[in-house]
């Protein structure tokens, strides 16, 4: 059983996604097709298609004059915590803030060093200076809702949503604070697109990203998002689901097999364990498989490793199908989960080829793998 003074309850949840942004939208969306991605002054035109957010409400909830000084990234993530329902009372007290973001405002820094060349290192835009530093997001947030407590920023590549996931958990768990409002988020921005471009690391077409359905093509889609929770050591009347546990590790992996399947296994059966949950327990492993061939043999193979230990078959489904590729997708996974649980509904598109999970789930198991020689995991439970 489990053990009930572990954990965390999810209270709230807002996402900002190009699938969508309310649960309605997102709990019955089917992937799309990535668009081409335009970025007008630049002077090399990208190839690539991908997932990018509709901001438009952006300017109703957070209003013209907030919007001219804030960046791209800073405007994801506060529009992302108005929907979740955030407001300054329920962040009163002892609450934390814990952001995860792989490339931060890379933009904006990107946009301040650039003006300072063409400008001869004079007049730089004052509000690119003070937005390209990686924590401006945790910032916001924190002047936004007078949020005192922890503010803390990872920044770790794919597994850095989970990271700071860990982190807000960790500090409930020991006390530190009664809430912790935990982000994760990622913009595309030009300079990234254009350097994984060059490298071939983006997909060629415009057909949806399929991930985990058995194709033989390298590379994935980008995409962008953004994803705020608040969490609480204690359970409240409308809470979404409970978070069991977060994990991260690093893994030995050489270019060719990233992950050796049974090391996977051992790490999740490991997170299983440590909430008490055995591995036929599993409702659902939810991946963050991109598409990529390879990455999702690795993802493929780990979950049939998983379901051996379990007995039987695992459910694995994927989301960035609905959100393109970007460092804290994994971000978007997990709300994705706590709504699914919230609700009972399952997404149509979450599964390859159009299966479906067979019965209802009660625990969904997230999990990401980072080509960088980490993976992390989140265990989730419904109420």
């Amino acid at each position: 059983m489990e053990n009930e003074n572990t954990g965390a309850y999810i209270l709230k949840a807002g996402l900002v996604s190009p699938a969508g942004g309310s649960p309605e939208q997102l709990l019955s969306a089917v992937p799309a097709a990535p668009v081409p991605l335009d970025y007008p002054g630049q002077k090399a035109a990208l190839k690539t298609a991908g997932y990018r957010c509709d901001l438009s409400e952006a300017k109703a909830l957070l209003g013209p004059m907030k919007l001219r000084r804030l960046g791209r990234l800073q405007t994801m993530t506060l529009l992302a915590a108005k929907k979740a329902g955030l407001s300054a009372e329920a962040c009163a007290g002892d609450t934390g803030v814990y952001m995860g973001t792989g490339l931060g405002s890379m933009g904006e820094t990107a946009a301040f060093l650039e003006n300072m060349v063409l400008n001869g290192e004079e007049f730089p835009k004052p509000a690119n200076f003070i937005n390209s530093v990686h924590n401006a997001a945790a910032s916001s947030l924190a002047l936004e809702y007078a949020i005192k407590g922890e503010n803390i920023t990872v920044a770790h590549r794919d597994i850095s949503f989970d990271a700071a996931l860990g982190h807000g958990v960790s500090a409930l768990a020991k006390g530190r604070l009664k809430r912790a409002v935990v982000c994760g988020a990622d913009e595309l921005n030009y300079y990234h697109l254009l350097a994984a471009e060059e490298k071939g690391l983006w997909k060629d077409g415009a057909g949806p990203l399929r991930p985990l359905a058995g194709g033989t093509t390298r590379g994935t889609s980008p995409g962008e998002g953004a994803a705020v929770f608040l969490l609480s050591s204690g359970a409240a009347e409308g809470a979404l689901a409970k978070v069991l546990g977060a994990r991260t590790a690093r893994y030995r992996y050489d270019a060719s097999t990233y992950l050796d399947p049974a090391a996977s296994a051992d790490f999740l059966c490991g997170l299983l364990a440590a909430c008490g949950v055995k591995p036929e327990e599993t409702g659902l492993l939810l991946s963050g498989a991109d598409g990529d061939c390879a990455l999702d043999a690795v993802y493929l193979r780990t979950a049939a490793e998983l379901g051996r230990r379990a007995g039987r078959l695992v459910p694995h489904g994927s989301f960035k199908q609905y959100c393109g590729d970007y460092k804290a997708a994994s971000g978007f996974g997990f709300g994705l989960a706590a709504l699914l649980l919230s609700s009972g509904t399952v997404p149509p598109g979450l599964f390859p080829n159009g299966t479906a999970a067979p019965g209802p789930v009660s625990t969904v198991l997230s999990y990401t793998i980072s080509r960088s020689g980490s993976h992390s995991a989140a265990l989730l439970r419904s109420l």
